[in-house]
């Protein structure tokens, strides 16, 4: 009996053709996802990036006028209508005073459109944070600098410090010099990019401190 090759042959090529198609669905399946992904995290971020500059221009308008701030304390609703439980997982240890609650609805009275997510607002100190969030790698973002690939954010927090700062200072005898120690201060737990300068008491002029906590003086003056 005479073998029929061609059916063979053309079975092993069907199974072959059945394995690539398998495996284009795959890596087409996981390339589609990912886009997916991609699309949400730029949405997200487009979104907040656009509040973010409107808060930084009525952070502006508030610092020249009080009635401007009157009229953007009234904008939004309570804070307290999101829900404690999800409250904290937002503002993620932060003191909800000063927060206002927006909803897509209530970006428009901050001419705002088109925003498909609702936020919570703090115009003193210009933080943003959604509501819903983003889910991504398996942790939910609240914020722009939550997403460890954002690298374009402008936002500025100035710490109000009201209290007069406090130096521990450390006098050390040197051969001819006494060597001044700052050992800690604790107005400078949240400040960024500042310096610290110290004078004598007759002097006229502050000298800069450098990168240094210390300095040296070679006569024993009040400073």
């Amino acid at each position: 009996m005479k073998e029929d090759k061609t059916s063979g042959i053309t079975l092993v090529s069907l199974v072959i053709t059945i394995v690539v198609i398998v495996i284009i669905t795959g890596i087409s399946i996981t390339t589609g996802l990912e886009s997916i992904k991609n699309t949400k995290m730029t949405s997200f971020m487009t979104e907040l990036e656009m509040i973010q500059e409107k808060v930084n221009t009525i952070y502006e308008k508030r610092k020249l006028n009080k009635e401007d701030i009157t009229y953007y304390d009234g904008l939004g609703q309570d804070i307290s209508v999101i829900g404690s439980e999800k409250l904290a997982q937002i503002l993620n240890g932060k003191n909800q005073e000063e927060y206002r609650y927006f909803s897509k609805q209530d970006l428009k009275q901050l001419d705002l459109d088109n925003v498909t997510q609702d936020v919570v607002i703090n115009f003193n100190s210009r933080d943003i944070a959604s509501v819903n969030g983003l889910l991504l790698d398996g942790k939910v973002c609240y914020r722009l600098i939550d997403i460890p690939s954002y690298r374009g954010h402008s936002i500025e927090y100035n710490n109000k410090n009201i209290n007069a700062p406090i130096f521990d200072i450390e006098v050390s005898k040197l051969i001819e010099t006494w060597q001044i120690t700052i050992k800690s201060n604790n107005s400078m737990n949240n400040l960024y990019g500042g310096t610290l300068s110290y004078k004598r008491s007759e002097d006229e002029n502050w000298i800069l401190l450098g990168e240094t906590s210390y300095f040296e003086v070679t006569k024993t003056r009040s400073i």
